[in-house]
């Protein structure tokens, strides 16, 4: 399919999705994902899964892996806002947190709400479950399975905002869906006992993988100029970064205002590996464009001390 001259294709006979109803950050991650993804497969197939929450909205588990960098957080929230358009999206971010701690942002403490009590009718987004500890794990694993979560120092005996869960029949259960991220393959850490099997395969209804910009060097080009573009407008520079072979269906204010990104540029961004992925891109094109680029066109050379520059 095509993924680069606008939003997924529309199967016959389906209504597109409201785009209204999504939040303009999650609308514009899925408007730069389609304009910067190549026919790498694990690409077409996000690509695929977003045509079809467009097409259609429903509310299952995820788990997105990919390295740091690739884009986890923005793919989560927007499909969170495509599969549930209505409801809220709240991140659960415990690293570094102890057992307690991490039990009490999950389930809330005294009458203080946690995230599962704020993300009831929406999505969770637990970023690095691969270093979730094992009681916070149960603690997930019981929430999507009955609904529950265990407030700390809540009484099974308070009133109905309790949510303690002790007591049968009392209690508010929580309808919440989850997009858990890592950096690691979470099905070998299931394997190596170290992340709880149930609650992988509770989450693991539908698995992505966001593939590192290496092994998809002919995104560079198109990812760098999105990019750019934004780098330009937030800055409040009155330009437009566009490919070289662009320029000549440009209007002539079009032109006076374009950064022409030629070929050898693009080749200087692709021989690099990338470690840093998305991430680090985003950093060399803002010192290439800002601190190096000299007139309307952004060169290799730039490129050459961008990359240099952070070593």
């Amino acid at each position: 399919m095509s993924s680069k001259g606008g939003p997924p294709p529309r199967r016959p006979n389906t209504p597109a999705h409201p785009w209204e109803a999504v939040h303009s950050a999650s609308a514009q991650w899925i408007g730069a994902l389609i304009r910067m993804t190549s026919q790498h497969p694990a690409m077409s197939h996000i690509l695929d899964v977003v045509s079809r929450l467009q097409e259609q909205p429903f509310r299952t588990n995820f788990v997105l892996l990919g390295e740091p960098g690739t884009g986890k957080d923005g793919l989560a929230r927007a499909l969170a806002q495509l599969a549930a358009p209505h409801g809220p999206v709240v991140r659960f971010d415990v690293t570094g947190f102890g057992e307690g701690d991490a039990l009490a942002v999950l389930c809330g403490q005294g009458r203080r709400p946690g995230v599962a009590e704020q993300a009831d009718g929406g999505y969770l987004l637990i970023e690095e479950a691969a270093t979730l500890p094992a009681r916070v794990q149960t603690a997930l694993l019981r929430l999507l399975k009955a609904g529950r979560c265990e407030r700390l120092g809540a009484s099974s005996e308070g009133d109905d905002d309790d949510v303690s869960g002790q007591t049968p029949g009392r209690g508010r259960r929580f309808d919440v869906r989850m997009m858990a991220m890592s950096d690691r393959d979470l099905a070998a850490e299931t394997q190596a006992g170290r992340f709880r099997h149930d609650l992988y395969y509770r989450l693991a209804r539908i698995v992505l993988r966001l593939p590192p910009l290496r092994e998809r060097p002919e995104d560079i080009g198109p990812a760098t100029i999105w990019m750019g573009n934004r780098i330009l407008r937030a800055a409040g520079i009155a330009a437009e970064l566009v490919d070289a072979s662009e320029l000549k269906s440009l209007s002539p204010s079009e032109k006076g205002r374009a950064i022409e990104l030629g070929p050898a540029a693009v080749q200087a961004l692709a021989a690099h590996d990338w470690p840093g992925n998305l991430r680090e891109l985003e950093a060399v094109v803002e010192r290439a464009l800002l601190l190096y680029r000299r007139g309307p066109r952004l060169s290799a050379e730039d490129v050459v001390h961008a990359l240099a520059s952070a070593s």
